[in-house]
């Protein structure tokens, strides 16, 4: 089976850097019921691999700039799968940051898979780490869930079937010139001078550390029904309230401080598409760190997600993954590598939404307890932030340059206090806790 991928996907490729490696990441811990044999779990995943066509293929580029995928003669779901042992939370979290910062070789599937023992209480986790170029945030879901045992998912259709792209760009429209050049202009007009200094950009280095936390979804749902707005909106505030909290403590905040933020939106089904690369667009928002007030801050974000959602993801900076689609892929091959250095005029900061099933999975018998998702971080950005909800649980991950942040393990605490402060203004409405 071969397909070609998309400009988009090439985009992706063509940006990759030592230093800001293009790869979704997620960390998935599990309680296994009897003692772990790591050996096992490996198997395991490679068994079940090795069943998926798309994690046994390669990217091949043509003279053009194009590329497709092809099945690759050697592969071995052996060299993908790896397996390490740590004590203690920080050697997990510091193995989980020296992960995330390797980046993929292109060369072969991109994609690898880390069983890691030796967690609190007997758990394990497994680190999977999928290049950008590869799947979007929702086609990742769809992968992963591929490698869980049989669930109820079973006959859910997790694996749309793949639509060929033509790897000559069809001649446009006049309809879908003038889209084009609507988004483009777009785009430019939410470009900013190269001489603002946001207080969360900085030089690209490879250290990396990536900090976790978990809340709980009925906190967030109380928040909710108090003030507004949806399950995203609070999260996007309570992240907005924790980078206010580290910029004030390192006296980076003022009281018209914004950090720019980059919204995914996935545009999959609102196209049809049913390709196995990217489909997405996003919103742009200013998040309001210089906000002191923790319900001003939610007010702020809701009214912004309100007014970007009304006028649509194909507009504006977020629509950059829009207008990628439109330009032929040898373009793209020229000149991506510089368009990722150009990422800080756009935005300060990507924060990314990825759904997951709400059903019970496991792995090899192990119940699965947490997922975070890791965000890549892009050239001159200093912080990634993705969120996920399984079950009755919030999973906030934060993929920071190591130089920016290196005290990063305030993020627990952080988190607690904005939730505790939302709450405690619930009750200022009358709503009890």
């Amino acid at each position: 089976m071969t397909d070609h991928l998309s400009p988009l996907d090439i985009a992706f490729l063509a940006m990759e850097g030592n230093a800001n490696p293009l790869h979704l990441g997620a960390v998935a811990t599990f309680a296994p019921s009897t003692a772990v044999h790591p050996a096992r779990i490996a198997a395991v995943l490679c068994e079940r691999a090795s069943e998926i066509s798309r994690l046994r293929q390669r990217a091949r580029t043509s003279l053009l700039g194009g590329a497709r995928w092809v099945e690759d003669p050697g592969f071995a779901p052996e060299d993908h799968v790896f397996t390490h042992h740590v004590r203690g939370r920080e050697r997990f979290a510091t193995l989980v940051s020296h992960l995330m910062a390797q980046p993929l070789d292109l060369a072969r599937p991109p994609w690898e898979l880390h069983v890691v023992t030796g967690l609190a209480g007997g758990r394990f986790a497994v680190v999977a780490k999928l290049h950008h170029s590869l799947c979007d945030g929702m086609k990742a879901v769809g992968l992963g869930i591929q490698l869980f045992d049989p669930s109820r998912l079973s006959n859910a259709d997790v694996s749309a079937p793949v639509v060929a792209k033509s790897i000559i760009p069809s001649l446009p429209s006049l309809r879908g010139i003038k889209d084009t050049i609507d988004i483009a202009s777009s785009v430019l007009m939410n470009t900013r001078p190269p001489t603002l200094n946001s207080p969360v950009l900085t030089a690209s280095t490879r250290p990396r550390r990536v900090v976790m936390s978990r809340l709980d979804l009925a906190d967030v749902h109380r928040i909710r029904r108090a003030h507004g707005g949806t399950v995203n909106d609070v999260l996007l505030a309570l992240v907005t309230g924790a980078l206010r909290h580290w910029l004030s403590a390192h006296n980076s905040a003022s009281a018209d401080s914004v950090v720019r933020a980059l919204i995914p939106v996935n545009q999959r089904s609102r196209s049809g598409d049913g390709s196995s690369g990217n489909s997405i667009s996003g919103f742009l928002l200013s998040l309001p760190v210089g906000i002191a007030d923790p319900v001003e801050r939610l007010r702020s974000v809701r009214a912004q997600m309100e007014s970007a959602k009304a006028a649509g993801p194909d507009r504006g900076a977020g629509a950059l993954p829009l207008l990628a689609d439109k330009v032929p892929p040898l373009v793209h091959r020229l000149a991506a590598p510089v368009a990722a250095r150009c990422a800080p005029l756009l935005f300060d900061t990507l924060v990314t939404s990825v759904p997951l099933p709400s059903v019970p999975l496991s792995l090899d018998g192990a119940a699965l307890c947490e997922m975070y998702p890791v965000a890549p971080v892009a050239p001159g950005h200093a912080v990634g932030v993705a969120l996920s909800v399984y079950r009755s649980s919030v999973h906030v991950c934060l993929n920071t340059n190591q130089s920016w942040m290196s005290d990063a393990q305030w993020l627990d605490g952080v988190l607690r206090r904005e939730v505790s402060s939302l709450q405690d203004a619930r009750e200022l409405v009358g709503l009890p806790r």
